[in-house]
């Protein structure tokens, strides 16, 4: 079940991220923004990353996301890779899952490697605001305990 779940949250989140955005989508300005998600010191490297507008109904259901790299790096994307977010306060979530298939069409992922409160909005603990002229790193320190 927990499998399921996840891969259809990477699937929504894969097609939310490619092509134009839907027609009845908000024309918003997008801001870039690149982090580091790091879980018990080390990178965590293939974690989802987020994001959840706070009190911006105007903005619907747009989720800006990011896939962190070997590194523990990550660019948000909203409609093409890598073009950053709208501006507003944001609940962050994160899943960090095992890899076990490299099929691109239907990858299967194993069980998550996080606590369950990280990827509950109301319940992560992490929050950030995106803003113009942001250029630092955002960096997240997470714990398995």
């Amino acid at each position: 079940m927990k499998k399921l779940r996840i891969t259809a949250l990477l699937a929504a989140i894969a097609f939310a991220g490619c092509g134009e955005p839907p027609k009845d989508a908000p024309q918003v300005a997008l801001h870039p923004l690149t982090g580091i998600v790091n879980v018990n010191g080390k990178p965590a490297s293939g974690a989802i990353v987020s994001l959840h507008a706070s009190g911006m109904p105007e903005l619907g259901v747009i989720t800006p996301h990011g896939i962190t790299d070997e590194n523990g790096k990550f660019s948000l994307t909203t409609y093409q890779p890598e073009d950053g977010a709208p501006e507003g306060k944001y609940q962050v979530t994160v899943s960090w899952a095992d890899k076990l298939s490299q099929s691109s069409s239907d990858p299967e992922y194993g069980p998550e490697k996080l606590p369950k409160r990280y990827q509950i909005p109301a319940m992560s603990g992490l929050e950030l605001e995106v803003k113009p002229g942001l250029s630092e790193a955002i960096v997240m320190d997470l714990k398995t305990r």
